[in-house]
């Protein structure tokens, strides 16, 4: 598990679509990737490993090029679940969450793959100093 510094920073929270009239479906409906596990996945499975998902939500505008984030707490890390269309957009918007990371300098950071969904594990209070409650976020989402 390569640890790396960072933090991905100026993700805000909100709508999808803020500017389409109320009540449009497609104003609150997230688009997903057939095929890869999206973040509904991701804490089912670290509820199921007796962790502690809370607080998930969309991110909007979506970072790093994926059509797809949603970012929350599990235990005492931060968590961003993104989906991707293909390989190369993961790529490169892993690259980009990899340098983001590094411009903010906090203190350990995980990003790890499964298919077409990248989940980047922060410790930005470090919280976690030896990292077990990282290493369990990622062994439980490597499982999807």
């Amino acid at each position: 598990v390569a640890a790396l510094a960072g933090v991905v920073a100026g993700a805000g929270c909100g709508k999808k679509n803020a500017g389409a009239p109320a009540g449009d479906p497609a104003a609150a409906a997230p688009q997903h990737v057939d095929g890869t596990p999206h973040a509904d996945a991701a804490i089912r499975a670290w509820q199921g490993a007796g962790l502690n998902p809370e607080a998930f939500t969309q991110v909007t505008p979506v970072p790093y090029g994926a059509v797809n984030c949603e970012q929350g707490k599990v235990q005492t890390v931060d968590a961003l679940v993104c989906e991707y269309r293909d390989q190369d957009s993961l790529s490169r918007g892993k690259t980009q969450m990899l340098e983001q990371w590094g411009h903010e300098g906090v203190n350990t950071g995980i990003a790890f793959q499964t298919k077409l969904t990248l989940l980047g594990v922060l410790d930005r209070g470090r919280r976690d100093p030896n990292g077990k409650i990282a290493s369990q976020v990622v062994d439980a989402f490597r499982k999807l």
